[in-house]
């Protein structure tokens, strides 16, 4: 482990935004299974005083993220074992702030990492040959990098979410905790960490920050007004490098990507009656934090994805329904997570761009336990004999770049 710098924290010295961290918890009272995932019913949330504190919504979510199962057809699943080596963690850290509100604890990324320097990150990091589980390695690099220590009674498990594929082909599970124990105190990890700071986690439902968060934030009144309001959210879309999909020519639309003047269409033809092809799209949410004057970058990309997820499954009001943000979450025919997992591991293996995830699994020996027909369903790579069952004719050039895109696989 590296060296670290033990940092005292009070009332007074805490960072900005990170005040709720001490002083609104009590471990008494609290119920933890033998598997150290907290267990809380309706009667807990009402008589245990360490939760005393919380709002209505607060204790829904709690309720929500304890009872938490990802869906059957989640990743991972039998048919396509994770290579343990490409596996990574992070912890979703909750506690209650003094108004009874959830926050999520961050980081700011040091300045001298080689990826992602300077970033407004959750702790997380790859899985180490002595983790024994995935929820291990999330508590083993939060312990690591800001001292919050892995004791189930302290800090117990909630859920863990379904996993997350980053382009570093990294396939990163989200491990959702509560901060019960008052007397904790961060230990930074100063070459891996510079700050720590809180976010409220319904704020990452809203394309607005609400109104008790700009009267505590008042930061947020002069970020980003440019005439049109609070820029406390925007999206980016960006080009899929997956196959493209089957969609109707009528309802096509040329819009341009934000990373190239490329239409977003692959095959297109204004008088087609064909079916024709189009390059999906994916898209990553920013959110400010409030901080950004004091050089906290927004929370964007992956960990603003996780924090949404974690919201819709916390804050749903009729689970397992997710609760819907008030903004768009995804463009149309936007390729879903699994979807997106599948294609990283069937995707070509060019010598430019060797396919990490497919020599994982040759090195750990797992590629005989793979059903590459089914990862190429979920992939959603089209082959030759269903092709015309989708409206392609062998003479369009649609069926052509299927066929081109099938035979790399």
């Amino acid at each position: 482990m590296s060296s670290k710098s033990k940092i005292k924290l009070n009332r007074r010295n805490l960072p900005f935004g990170s005040r709720n961290y001490l002083g609104y918890h009590s471990q008494s009272d609290v119920r933890i299974g033998r598997t150290g995932r907290l267990r809380l019913s309706t009667n807990d949330l009402e008589r245990n005083a360490n939760l005393g504190t919380l709002t209505k919504e607060s204790k829904r979510c709690l309720r929500n993220l304890a009872a938490y199962k990802p869906p059957k057809d989640a990743f991972p699943q039998p048919w396509l074992p994770f290579p343990r080596s490409r596996c990574a963690a992070v912890l979703v850290a909750l506690f209650v702030g003094r108004k009874g509100d959830l926050y999520v604890l961050l980081s700011k990324r040091a300045s001298t990492l080689r990826s992602f320097a300077g970033d407004t990150s959750l702790p997380g990091g790859k899985m180490d040959a002595e983790d024994k589980t995935i929820e291990d390695t999330a508590r083993r690099e939060a312990f690591e990098e800001i001292g919050l220590p892995p004791d189930q009674s302290k800090v117990p498990l909630l859920c863990v979410l379904e996993p997350f594929y980053v382009a570093k082909e990294l396939l990163v599970t989200p491990v959702v905790v509560l901060i019960l124990d008052n007397t904790l105190q961060p230990i930074l990890n100063a070459p891996e960490v510079t700050a720590l700071f809180s976010h409220p986690l319904a704020s990452f439902l809203s394309s607005t920050p609400p109104a008790s968060i700009i009267r505590s934030e008042p930061e947020l009144v002069e970020l980003g007004d440019d005439g049109t309001g609070y820029r406390y959210h925007i999206s980016h879309d960006w080009d899929w490098d997956g196959p493209p999909v089957v969609v109707d020519p009528s309802k096509v639309r040329h819009a341009k990507t934000k990373r190239t003047d490329r239409r977003s269409s692959l095959v297109s033809d204004s008088n087609s009656v064909e079916p024709i092809l189009q390059r999906p799209k994916f898209r990553m949410h920013q959110f400010l934090t409030g901080r950004e004057a004091g050089g906290i970058k927004p929370v964007y990309g992956l960990t603003a994805a996780i924090l949404i997820h974690t919201a819709r499954v916390g804050y749903t009001l009729s689970p397992p329904a997710l609760a819907s943000p008030d903004f768009e979450l995804s463009p149309p025919g936007s390729p879903s997570t699994s979807t997106r997992i599948a294609w990283a591991f069937c995707r070509p293996n060019p010598p430019d761009r060797p396919n990490l995830l497919r020599q994982a699994l040759e090195e750990e020996g797992l590629t005989g336990k793979v059903d590459w027909k089914r990862v190429r369903e979920v992939a959603g790579v089209i082959d030759e004999d269903v092709a015309p069952r989708r409206g392609l004719k062998k003479s369009s050039p649609s069926f052509g770049h299927i066929i081109r895109t099938r035979s790399k696989l």
